[in-house]
């Protein structure tokens, strides 16, 4: 078969960026991972306002670490771990797991993968079905995928069941006799079923007991060591976090704005947000005074987050560009990143305003142009009138409110004034 010089050239540049796509000691790395929920749609039934829930996010996970997300309610930490296993559709951006790119793939070579991607989710009593029996719920999986025969089906989920601390005899039991520990472990032992690579814990020991969730801490520690897994571990609790994450990403509003290891972070926090969230940690000991910082406001809506920085509303350090342009993800110091104008040097800085200055022209172009449209023309002259219509009829009813309410006079009235006067 014969090729030409350019098609050879262009063979030779993809084969190499197929077999150098990751280095060994990385399982994944996502690049500007986005998910927009559609919450509004036009008369032709396209979307046209969108809820970002995850805006560009982007990080790379070595084999055998553990990834810690941690963030406010409400700030996308379960719809990226979702995200990643692509239980939604319409997932934008780059997920590279063992070299193949999980966004791009069909549904077909998608399910040979998914046997080494699981999650963990964050309620044990709604995630356990109540019609199957503890064996089937761990075994099911597995004999989907064809891990196991028939014969060693039963000889594998009890071999399962006693790593994750299940006795034998719950085989024959339903979810609904556990407990939430016990549930929790169910969880676990059915995602270790199919013998994954990664596993994503959405807040898997939010739902339980301090004592529970040490032993459940602890079990994930052990079977990591064991097994050789790779955990992205999303949680509310710092202390959690810190006690079983390798690497730490803070999310707010959709996107990571500080990502590095875990004494980095945490002895050396850079993001105001990230100093905020950890002095809200409780210290157990009375004789030390916390210097709480406490945001003012709520957490902006993610369907019209504020422009520029996105934690700008709510910052005590507040400057002129962080409402006008959003900050740069960068390295701020040896593997620890931060998305913070506080940071940027004074060429960056510069450099970002005359960006603000050309995007803000660029909008107001783009604006002005849409407004011109004639289907926008005749929009607004519509509008225009139907406000003034509406204005009219008000005015009228207020008019006929005004005259009903003034008192009338009565016949008798001015006979008994004129006699009063003579």
């Amino acid at each position: 078969m014969e090729k030409t010089d350019n098609g050879e050239v262009l063979e030779t540049q993809s084969t190499q960026t197929a077999e150098t796509a990751l280095p060994d000691d990385v399982l994944l790395q996502v690049n500007d991972l986005k998910k927009y929920f559609p919450v509004a749609k036009n008369f032709f039934g396209k979307p046209i306002k969108f809820l970002k829930a995850v805006d560009g996010i982007s990080f790379t996970l070595k084999k055998g670490k553990t990834l810690g997300i941690v963030g406010e309610s409400g700030c996308g930490k379960s719809t990226m771990g979702r995200s990643l296993l692509r239980l939604y559709d319409g997932v934008q951006g780059e997920i590279l797991f063992d070299g193949q790119d999980v966004a791009k793939l069909k549904n077909r070579e998608f399910d040979k993968l998914r046997p080494n991607m699981q999650m963990i989710f964050q309620d044990p009593y709604a995630s356990l079905s109540p019609r199957l029996t503890v064996g089937e719920i761990i075994g099911e999986s597995a004999r989907q995928h064809h891990l196991v025969d028939k014969a060693g089906f039963h000889d594998y989920v009890l071999k399962v069941m006693d790593m994750c601390g299940l006795q034998p005899h719950y085989f024959e039991r339903y979810p609904h006799e556990f407990s939430g520990g016990q549930r929790q472990r169910i969880c676990i032992a059915r995602a270790l079923a199919l013998q994954p690579k990664l596993v994503v814990c959405d807040e898997p020991v939010s739902a339980l007991d301090v004592s529970i969730q040490a032993q459940v801490i602890n079990m994930l520690i052990e079977l990591r060591e064991k097994l050789g897994l790779t955990y992205i571990f999303i949680s509310h609790d710092l202390s959690v976090v810190k006690h079983i994450s390798d690497d730490v990403g803070v999310m707010y509003l959709g996107n990571i704005v500080e990502y590095g290891s875990k004494d980095s972070v945490f002895s050396h926090t850079l993001h105001p947000y990230t100093k905020a969230l950890f002095s809200a940690v409780p210290v157990p000991n009375p004789h030390v005074k916390m210097n709480r910082i406490m945001l003012k406001g709520d957490i902006p809506s993610p369907v019209n987050p504020p422009k520029g920085c996105k934690f700008h509303t709510r910052c005590e350090h507040c400057m002129e560009i962080c409402s006008r342009i959003a900050p740069e993800y960068r390295e701020v110091e040896d593997g620890h990143f931060c998305s913070c104008h506080l940071y940027n040097s004074e060429e960056d800085t510069l450099r970002l305003l005359a960006q603000a200055d050309e995007n803000e022209r660029n909008e107001a172009i783009a604006a002005e142009k849409e407004a011109n449209k004639p289907w926008n023309k005749a929009k607004a002259k519509v509008t225009t009138a139907c406000k003034n219509v509406v204005t009219k009829i008000k005015n009228k009813f207020k008019k006929s409110e005004q005259t009903e309410q003034q008192p009338q006079e009565q016949p008798g009235q001015t006979e008994d004034s004129n006699v009063e006067e003579k």
